[in-house]
């Protein structure tokens, strides 16, 4: 049965286990006891599946990350203007500053015209798929997890729920990082951090889970690219005799999917199964330094070397074959 209002879901979680008191976790401190909301348009979970799919990528993240937010998550499609209209109606409202001189409404009316709101209406309209993390950065802080074609999703239940770990993982990596500032400035993280070792996390997360092999995953990005796109990273290195894991020029220049994602993910397996830096630390724990101390002493102080001999040590490393890069996993094991 199709309904004229848009669907929204309200997750009931318990959430525990908040930052300890030690000095670097207590800079967490966009923890929320909300639960994160789902708005849904019409046409799209019938049978409860989207939602479930994303829920069991959702629920594994928080409980690794803990709670932050207000977090929404727009899970869109092309069936219903009316219904698209009413969600962003709703997400104008969620955005809406009570301290603002302009009034409530206008603040809705300013947001629902903006350009690049009105282009990504029109995208979800017209069937096409985009989306991903945004955030605010004035009150009220927020983030949200946008998906302007969400039938694809639908369609492909592990793609749903590694979406949803990899993008809840930028969450947590958000609250901790003044994002005002270049991904250069020391207090926010550079792209390969983010996309890298949410990249590495999710894959990872997706095995505990049972639904993929990570360290076939892996090899997949050197050989194929993976689920990420092409070329793959052997192919990549072949061409590209000179390139720097920190240098943020790729989102123009091309590349960002090579560096940032892949290299990124091979980057934060080399920090936990090479450096030795327990996976914890890397994926979670320097972060809640960066707001009181920066990037740079943060990374040095939890990875064990600077980011400038790291990225010296990570550039020989990945330029080894398939089969030795691959014997970091099988030293892990060993050690463990």
């Amino acid at each position: 049965m199709r309904v004229s209002l848009p669907l929204t879901l309200l997750l009931s979680w318990s959430f525990a286990g908040m930052a300890n008191a030690d000095e670097s976790k207590n800079t967490s401190k966009r923890t929320s006891e909300v639960a994160p909301v789902f708005l849904v348009a019409d046409g799209l979970n019938a049978d409860g599946s989207l939602i479930e799919n994303y829920q069991r990528g959702l629920r594994y993240a928080i409980d690794y990350f803990e709670n932050y937010g207000p977090y929404y998550i727009y899970l869109l499609g092309p069936d219903s203007k009316a219904s698209v209209r009413a969600i962003y109606r709703k997400r104008a409202m969620s955005r809406v500053n009570p301290s603002a001189t302009a009034s409530a409404e206008q603040q809705i009316e300013a947001f629902l015209k903006r350009p690049n709101v009105l282009a990504e209406m029109k995208a979800v309209l017209s069937g096409k798929a985009q989306g991903g993390l945004t955030w605010t950065q004035d009150p009220p802080v927020l983030y949200e997890d946008v998906t302007t074609n969400a039938k694809e999703r639908e369609k492909n239940p592990i793609e749903n729920t590694w979406g949803a770990l990899h993008e809840y993982h930028h969450v947590f990596q958000m609250a901790h990082c003044d994002t005002k500032q270049k991904r250069t400035s020391d207090k926010h993280i550079n792209s390969w951090m983010a996309e890298g070792m949410a990249t590495y996390s999710s894959a990872k997360f997706m095995e505990n889970l049972g639904l993929i092999d990570f360290k076939r995953y892996m090899l997949e990005l050197r050989r194929s690219g993976g689920n990420i796109g092409r070329p793959s990273i052997n192919d990549f290195l072949a061409k590209t005799k000179k390139w720097q894991l920190h240098n943020e020029s790729y989102w123009d220049k091309g590349g960002s999917a090579q560096v940032y994602y892949m290299l990124g993910a091979w980057a934060t397996a080399y920090l936990i199964h090479v450096q030795g830096v327990d996976e914890v630390i890397v994926l979670k724990d320097w972060y809640y330094d960066i707001p009181r101390i920066g990037k740079s002493a943060a990374f040095k102080k939890h990875m064990g070397l600077s980011t400038a001999d790291f990225y010296v040590k990570f550039d020989a490393f990945i330029r080894k074959s398939d089969d030795e890069v691959m014997r970091i996993f099988q030293q892990r094991t060993r050690d463990e």
